[in-house]
């Protein structure tokens, strides 16, 4: 059996937009569908689009410099949105992703030291363990056997912060998340009312058990292993610091509550995320037979067949670069959404208090005057003397300025591990026919998953 392929790639999967002039009904709709399919090819070239809905006014900063000003230069100004906190509030309680203020800092602190640069490092191996488990499952496969390689990442990407946090015997701990994890993510969709910011009230008697259950498993495996009755369980490594951190200003440390929000938005925003970078990964470098190629080589040339370490990370310079310029064309966290507490003007804007501010880095990683070609999946533009020609805040998919992702360098290493372990033994291959769509939920999924057909490279 073979796979045939050819040099000129096909159009990159797209959101699927409805035709024509978009109803009030329609787009109530696609927002609960798909937040990226609202949005024509034009918005990518937009500085600012404005939007008001009845009531409510909605801003999308689209250019380096109005997203600094929300970031880093004003960044006080711009919280937490209503929005986003409705949505994640009811399953991850209040960890990073939904507080703010002098909490979140405080917080932030406390956690820091589990995802400093040693840290990252000493989680290498639980990595590369659990990637060999996925490849010794492939390896009893025949060849060109179809699997789903976005449930695969999912599945693995779980696993690896599962034993960060968890003694090895994580499998219940994996089941637990996985099942939670997919039903909230289907189930909590925004509505009307959460986009016009309705009082909540209302809202829960529209929606009285939104998001309610997901996480009830999890909720009580977390309240066994805090209070120690899980004997097969043990803190481990991430959970560890979690339980034992101090504020090094104040000394005082988290409650039990405040833990388990932590490790629910640790295991959400810790292996989803990693997962569907990977995925969009596996799909372009399957659209890209050359930039695969160049891949491998530089694969050979650096670990020579033999399972990568830490310490050669820094010489896989072109994996990097794929993994970038795949979450640059498919960014796991496709919006971020805030809110101005006081007015405030941006790009000529005037943003008044309480207004919705998007970030789009769908929109952000695709406009024309920011990226060459931007449609087109180029490795090479994350080359160093590439990169540092660009504006600062032109590529964000972990966020930036004080509340970019704590976990960024945990996610850099598993993917590339992840990546590199892979691509050594294994090209996968879009199963002809399989329709891919890009589904902007809590974060940016396949819709249909992944089905590929994988094959063994030679030794």
């Amino acid at each position: 059996m073979s796979v045939i392929e050819t040099e000129e790639a096909p159009a990159l999967a797209a959101p699927r937009r409805p035709e024509g002039r978009v109803t009030f009904r329609q787009f109530l709709r696609v927002v609960r569908d798909n937040l990226l399919a609202i949005y024509p090819p034009e918005a990518c070239t937009e500085d600012i689009i404005a939007r008001r809905l009845l009531w409510h006014r909605t801003f999308v900063i689209n250019e380096p410099s109005g997203i600094r000003r929300v970031f880093l230069d004003n960044a006080q100004n711009y919280t937490v949105s209503e929005l986003s906190r409705r949505v994640l509030e009811p399953g991850l309680g209040r960890g990073l992703l939904t507080t703010d203020g002098e909490i979140w800092r405080n917080h932030r602190r406390i956690m820091a030291p589990a995802f400093d640069p040693r840290s990252v490092a000493g989680y290498a191996p639980v990595m590369a363990e659990v990637i060999e488990e996925l490849l010794a499952k492939w390896d009893a496969l025949p060849d060109f056997s179809e699997v789903d390689a976005a449930a695969a990442m999912m599945h693995t990407t779980l696993h690896i912060i599962s034993r960060a946090m968890f003694s090895s015997n994580s499998d219940e701990v994996v089941d637990v998340v996985e099942r939670g994890v997919g039903q909230y993510q289907t189930t909590v969709r925004p509505g009307l009312l959460d986009l016009l910011q309705a009082p909540e009230w209302l809202t829960r008697l529209v929606s009285p058990r939104r998001g309610s259950g997901s996480f009830d498993e999890l909720d009580q495996l977390v309240d066994r292993l805090l209070h120690g009755r899980e004997p097969d369980i043990k803190p481990k490594q991430l959970l560890a610091c979690l339980i034992a951190a101090r504020d090094s200003d104040t000394g005082g440390g988290m409650t039990a509550k405040e833990v388990r929000a932590h490790i629910v938005t640790i295991f959400m925003a810790g292996h989803e995320t990693t997962a569907q970078a990977l995925a969009w990964t596996w799909y372009l470098l399957s659209q890209h037979p050359a930039a695969e190629a160049k891949l491998h080589d530089e694969l050979a040339k650096v670990l020579a067949g033999r399972i990568p370490r830490h310490e050669d990370l820094a010489e896989l310079r072109y994996t990097r670069m794929v993994i970038e310029e795949s979450m640059r064309l498919y960014p796991p966290a496709h919006t971020l959404t805030h809110q101005s507490v006081a007015p405030d003007e941006v790009l000529g804007h005037r943003i008044p208090a309480g207004a919705t501010v998007l970030i789009v880095p769908w929109l952000l990683h695709r406009k024309p005057s920011l990226w060459e070609n931007p449609d087109r999946f180029e490795p090479e533009r994350f080359s160093p003397e590439r990169s540092a020609a660009r504006p600062r805040f032109a590529y964000i998919p972990f966020g930036a300025g004080p509340r970019v992702c704590i976990g960024a360098a945990f996610a850099m290493e598993e993917a590339l591990l992840a990546l590199a372990m892979i691509a050594q033994r294994y090209r996968l291959h879009l199963k002809p026919g399989h329709p891919v769509e890009p589904q902007g939920l809590i974060t940016l999924r396949p819709r249909y998953g992944l089905r590929m057909l994988l094959e063994r490279r030679p030794n």
